[in-house]
């Protein structure tokens, strides 16, 4: 064989090389021998006490749902506590886990964030996935920077939205106070990113089958809880409503907080507001639709006195119908309502609860 070119072969005695060890030419250019293998998504599960036992947090669920669509690589979940945590497997692998980590041993069934920072980076140096989402809850917003720390990666925090260009991520996140939004990109694997509730639509409850690992592991830190005691919260949350009437800024009387309360009560469905009624003291922050806020997906929104600036509209992105009511014909809510009344606010809210009330 002789006059061999573009470096296909695997062995020639041609080439005027001695050394054994030596590459054919050419392959150092065809394959990147230095590029990551990393490949898939690693959610981790946070779980809520439910009435019968653990539940999967909504947040949790959401994220399940959209790693499926994000990725064709394989989608892992890692979940801490007992056994009590087992009914869960079938409604997790629904969700679209191939492989399920369950992570048990003494002192990891109650969180701490260090010794689950600790344990998830022995677990993504085994797993080597692409992509690591948490939801952005009180605390993912606090074991998502310990992990990243330990994995020497980046972070982006509170996203309001991901895609996805293979195993590439692009995160979505409020810059600059809430007044633009940012799409962020992670130079190095793994991608790791916080997420808001309601970013994401949630998948319907469906038993699966798949693949789950039992994984020990014993934190060697020696801190651990002296009390544990559950904050009372409202249950109403307003990510969970059908139909929400919505107050913003050109809501001058406060008294319209309380007929609002009543068409919601009338139609089933809940309050909420715009930053602007926050920053008056007149609502909770709660109840806030938009960047600096909740995101919702309601059957129906209706906007009352909302000009639909970017910052709240990134807020309601999700809401399947929006009725919009303001008299201003050039605010920039009447651009993206399904229906439009160009009308005062408060007028009409006032007559919706009449005539709702005749009705009844």
């Amino acid at each position: 064989m002789s006059g061999c070119e573009g470096g296909s072969c695997s062995t020639c005695s041609t080439c005027g090389s001695d050394d054994p060890d030596r590459l054919p030419p050419g392959m150092l250019a065809a394959y990147n021998l230095n590029q990551s293998t990393a490949d898939g998504i690693l959610v981790w599960v946070e779980t809520v006490q439910g009435p019968d036992g653990p539940e999967v947090a909504a947040v949790s669920a959401e994220l399940l749902g959209a790693a499926r669509k994000l990725s064709d690589g394989r989608v892992f979940a890692v979940v801490f506590g007992g056994l009590e945590v087992k009914p869960l497997y079938p409604q997790l692998f629904g969700y679209g886990v191939d492989t399920l980590y369950h992570v048990r041993g003494k002192g990891m069934e109650t969180y701490r964030p260090e010794p689950y920072a600790d344990c998830m980076a022995s677990l993504v140096r085994r797993i080597e996935p692409a992509t690591i989402l948490m939801g952005a809850t009180s605390r993912g917003r606090e074991l998502a920077p310990r992990l990243a720390a330990v994995l020497g990666t980046g972070l982006t925090a509170d996203c309001t939205g991901l895609t996805a260009d293979r195993r590439r991520m692009v995160m979505t996140r409020p810059a600059f106070g809430g007044n633009l939004t940012a799409d962020i990109e992670c130079s190095k694997f793994p991608q790791m990113a916080t997420v808001r509730q309601g970013t994401f639509p949630r998948p319907p409850v469906e038993e699966g089958v798949g693949t789950a690992i039992y994984w020990q592991y014993e934190p060697d830190c020696e801190s651990g809880i002296l009390s544990d005691e559950k904050v009372a919260e409202s249950s109403e949350d307003i990510r969970d409503a059908r139909i929400l009437i919505s107050l913003g800024d050109g809501i001058r009387d406060r008294s319209l907080i309380d007929v609002a309360e009543s068409v919601a009560s009338k139609v089933g469905g809940m309050v909420s507001c715009s930053r602007s009624l926050v920053e008056r003291g007149w609502m909770p922050r709660s109840r806030q639709v938009g960047m600096s806020g909740r995101n919702v997906a309601p059957e129906l929104y209706i906007a009352f006195g909302i000009s639909g600036a970017v910052q709240h509209r990134t807020g309601m992105s999700g809401a399947k119908r929006v009725i919009a009511v303001n008299s201003d014909p050039d605010a920039p809510i009447h651009g993206f309502a399904d229906l439009s009344l160009i009308a005062d606010a408060g007028d009409v809210l006032r007559e919706m609860d009449r005539a709702l009330s005749k009705k009844g």
